[in-house]
């Protein structure tokens, strides 16, 4: 039998929400949310007049109309101001705190004694009705209409529910998932996935999609790389570095034995431009350029650096690539020493975009809702503010 204990989480704002719940010591090793337990949670929603849009696995099966596939368990979007009501009947039904690694106020997990789990996404609303906070839902991304276990039910809209899909490895599930609803809606698979469906087609079975090998990425820290960098941030097509320029590099490679020991603080400390390339193959197709903020140091007297831009040559619609551009940015700052990275990306949650856009780096930059799935957060609850990851 499971133990039951009261604990409070770590994060005080979810202590607070979570006052009435014993914490969950033994979960389920197998954990099940099956239809009926779906219908049951948001029938009572419904008749408790709490709003909820369903995420996830589910959401598939929402907009599909029918249950593709068992699911672990029910991902739940709601607005802040209605998570207590919620949260007051998932008691009832003797749901219980489930502690994990990566909770906070705005995303945690409930679990039930027949092994029943529920993942709860908050987001907050200003007076406008834009998200500024929480889990940061883009645009018109809670729009969809599904129906489960004959109960017409809000979810995901369907292009959005693709657009989430993007960003990350992903297995042969979450494959599955968009086949088939790019085959209803009439959408087109992401070129990630169709790379995937290729494969399969041609026998190769891969557990997960990773980057491919072809692409790889490094600093800028040759006089060739320099000039590719550049090149791509200015949309030139410079033959030769300035005299300048190639001085200030061999000074920077005199100070480093090797390559690989040149970091953003080495280039910056040269009078560099400093930033990230992305190959595929020997052909430079990003650059990701990023500046220090000498003046504005954290308490821990650890620098913050800025991405000025990410830009992509060629391969723009892959989301992977523009992804792998920002997490290779984040990890060379880290390297440099920094405490935070911060960026001004464009405002796609505040601010409607079409989701699975042609390009990922419009304005080389990149979407705010790309950020966020990064671990970005937004330093100021306000549209267009800027977006920061802090060291732990």
């Amino acid at each position: 039998m499971n133990q039951l204990k009261h604990m409070r989480p770590s994060d005080p704002q979810l202590a607070d929400l979570l006052t009435d719940f014993s914490t969950r010591i033994h979960p389920c090793e197998n954990p099940l949310m099956d239809e009926e337990e779906v219908a049951r949670v948001l029938q009572l929603a419904e008749i408790a007049g709490i709003p909820v849009i369903v995420d996830g696995g589910w959401a598939v099966d929402a907009l599909l109309g029918w249950q593709t596939r068992e699911h672990s368990d029910l991902d739940l979007a709601i607005n802040q101001q209605y998570l207590p009501r919620l949260l007051n009947i998932l008691r009832r039904l003797d749901y219980q705190y489930l502690q994990r690694e990566d909770e906070w106020a705005h995303n945690f997990v409930l679990e039930n004694g027949a092994g029943h789990r529920i993942d709860l996404h908050s987001f907050v609303r200003n007076s406008k009705g834009q998200i500024i906070a929480g889990v940061e839902y883009p645009g018109d991304s809670l729009t969809g209409q599904g129906r489960i276990s004959g109960m017409d039910v809000c979810c995901i809209h369907p292009e959005w529910l693709v657009d989430f899909h993007l960003g990350y490895d992903f297995d042969h599930q979450d494959y599955q998932d968009l086949v088939y609803i790019c085959n209803l809606y009439k959408l087109s698979l992401p070129p990630e996935y169709q790379e995937y469906a290729n494969n399969l087609y041609e026998n190769k079975t891969p557990a997960k999609w990773q980057l491919p090998a072809r692409f790889h990425l490094h600093l800028a820290h040759s006089s060739e790389d320099y000039l590719r960098f550049i090149d791509i941030l200015e949309k030139s097509e410079q033959q030769n570095l300035p005299s300048e320029k190639q001085e200030s590099l061999m000074k920077m490679m005199d100070r480093c034995e090797i390559p690989e020991d040149v970091t953003l603080e080495s280039m910056r400390t040269a009078g560099l431009r400093a930033g990230v390339l992305l190959f595929e193959g020997q052909r430079p197709i990003g650059a990701s350029e990023l500046v220090c903020l000498p003046d504005e140091s954290e308490t821990s007297g650890r620098p913050r650096w800025q991405i000025r831009q990410i830009s992509l040559a060629a391969r723009s619609e892959y989301s992977s690539l523009f992804m792998a551009l920002l997490r290779e940015s984040v990890r060379e700052a880290w390297r440099a020493g920094a405490g935070c990275v911060e960026a001004l990306p464009l405002d796609d949650i505040c601010q409607p975009r079409p989701a699975i856009p042609p390009r990922y780096d419009l304005g080389e930059i990149g979407f705010a809702s790309f950020f966020a799935r990064a671990g970005f957060s937004r330093l100021q609850p306000l549209p267009g503010s800027r977006w920061a990851l802090k060291k732990k």
